[in-house]
């Protein structure tokens, strides 16, 4: 039975799982159509790549969405008249 490997990083309450490896069975293909639920984790003692550029982010408070502002004035904006 195949199985898939997965890193698991345990640091600063990350917990999150990347793809390590995947180790082909010897009937792979030939009836065995690969891992299903079978993955093993790896630990790590660190924390994953999305974590650590969200820390270096140079502008973790983004701008407000010039989309909704402009769906929210046009709610404001809706004429007001009688309702058939």
């Amino acid at each position: 039975m195949c199985i898939q490997w997965n890193y698991f990083y345990i640091a600063e309450g990350c917990g999150r799982r990347s793809s390590a490896r995947f180790d082909n069975c010897p009937s792979f293909g030939r009836g065995c159509s690969g891992a299903g639920g079978n993955h093993g984790d790896i630990p790590v003692e660190d924390i994953c790549a999305d974590c650590k550029n969200r820390a270096l982010d140079p502008n973790p408070n983004p701008n407000p969405d010039p989309y909704q502002a402009s769906k929210d004035k046009a709610k404001r904006n809706k004429p007001k008249g009688r309702k058939y």
